[in-house]
């Protein structure tokens, strides 16, 4: 198991996104934590978003989603799209590999993206 540390908002993962019913996010894939790192420390829960490599065939996603580039900070292998509106949460049990931090930049748009999406 990894040290509670990496369990910190802006931590990148792989998770098994699967079992999945209807439309939702298929497949073991990178994720990002974006549950405050207090909270994480004292549960057995994160909430993530998924990253994909498929880019969006609707235009009306773009203000969605994050471009990510890989980085030896953040440790993803291919230039992927955060996709910010469809946050989950699930057991650390489903979180199989640390893969490194999202940069500071990036995790601001993201949580920008996050509160239009949830209106807060």
């Amino acid at each position: 198991m990894a040290e509670r540390s990496d369990y910190g908002l802006g931590s990148i993962w792989v998770i098994s996104f699967d079992p999945s019913v209807g439309t939702e996010i298929r497949k073991t894939r990178p994720g990002l934590i974006v549950s405050g790192t207090i909270f994480n420390d004292k549960r057995s829960k994160v909430t993530v978003l998924p990253f994909t490599s498929a880019r969006p065939s609707d235009p009306r996603l773009s203000p969605a989603v994050v471009e990510v580039t890989t980085s030896q900070q953040n440790g993803l292998s291919v230039d992927s799209l955060l996709v910010c509106i469809e946050p989950m949460t699930f057991d650390k049990a489903r979180l199989s590999k640390y893969l490194g931090q999202l940069e500071l930049e990036l995790l601001q748009q993201v949580q920008s993206v996050l509160k239009r999406y949830l209106v807060l």
